[in-house]
């Protein structure tokens, strides 16, 4: 591994104005928002649920709060869900009603707001996630009429309220940014990626020019034993173009691999480079036991603080990664 990519893996310290607040996460405010998030109230963030309506503004809430300011009119930007799933050409079956409860309104949703930099026409970092998850479902118990909530706290409760916690870090350093950080934050993911799809094709026709996406996924069962994360990089020579000095671990390691099945992929398809980071336990993936409860927080307080950093060596740099080792033209 070459000295630049093992310091953009490992971390970064930063020389700056003292009065500015340290890059420390806050362990007790992010458990409180995905408790939130997995309440009985969101119904599990089904897309088109209602749930996910009230799931996206609290996140839109939060990222408020943080000095972001809606990157359109709205922060949340609403999308007809069965027109998206015929002009991405995704067949999601209208059988899937019979095995999630409860009403199925016609749209669904993403948030979209930004950080603003001192250069708005260079092109942009773009941090998200997806905040919604399955939700309520049949079982096959007592003619079907049992159902079983799936709350969705590590994936991907960690992954949204992690988006918002890295926007609120680095709102104090805008001022040494080279480029715009979008957060944005995707809807109907478990329904195949059609929330990341519709805001990049919404991008792409509002010229707004993302010049490199990081995705947050199931961020919140880093495994005791190891403190290690996967960090999914469909290009790795692009990744590479990116040098970050004064490594500093912060006691988290990564494992590079290729892809990783998540909404980053709805960016290189477009051929903008990205990656995914995720920690790697999936004991509880789509399963009821995928609960507040069931998160190494201290574990996630190590990798926010670790992507935090990441991030920012990506707003700062002079170039971003460019695919094929095409330099970026800002």
């Amino acid at each position: 591994m070459s000295a630049a990519v093992a310091a953009l893996f490992f971390g970064s310290s930063f020389v700056g104005c003292c009065a500015r607040p340290p890059m420390e996460c806050d362990r007790g405010a992010m458990y409180a928002a995905i408790e939130a998030l997995c309440a009985d109230s969101m119904a599990g963030r089904r897309a088109a649920s209602g749930g996910d309506l009230r799931a996206a503004r609290m996140l839109a809430g939060m990222m408020e709060k943080a000095g972001c300011e809606p990157l359109w009119e709205e922060a949340v930007v609403p999308f007809h869900l069965y027109d998206a799933f015929k002009t991405l050409n995704i067949h999601w079956r209208d059988v899937s009603k019979s095995y999630f409860p409860g009403p199925w309104r016609d749209s669904t949703y993403n948030v979209a707001m930004v950080i603003r930099s001192r250069y708005p026409d260079a092109p942009k970092v773009l941090l998200g996630a997806h905040y919604d998850h399955i939700g309520r479902m049949f079982i096959a118990q007592a003619g079907m009429k049992d159902t079983l909530m799936l709350r969705g706290a590590n994936d991907n409760a960690s992954g949204a309220v992690a988006v918002t916690e890295v926007a609120r870090l680095l709102r104090p350093y805008a001022r040494d940014f080279k480029r715009d950080l979008v957060v944005a934050l995707f809807g109907a993911e478990e329904m195949g990626m059609v929330g990341s799809q519709y805001l990049a094709a919404m991008l792409r026709d509002s010229s707004v020019k993302v010049g490199y996406m990081v995705n947050l996924e199931m961020l919140g069962r880093l495994k005791e034993d190891n403190f290690r994360m996967h960090l999914f990089v469909d290009d790795m020579d692009a990744l590479k173009q990116i040098s970050v000095p004064n490594v500093d671990s912060l006691s988290v390691g990564v494992v590079m691999k290729n892809s990783g099945a998540s909404d980053h992929l709805s960016f290189t398809a477009m051929g903008i480079p990205a990656s995914m980071f995720a920690t790697d336990d999936y004991a509880t993936l789509h399963r009821d036991t995928d609960t507040p409860e069931s998160l190494n927080m201290e574990g996630m307080e190590r990798v926010v603080n670790y992507i935090t950093r990441n991030v920012y060596a990506l707003l700062t740099a002079e170039r971003l990664p460019a695919p094929n080792g095409i330099p970026e033209s800002e």
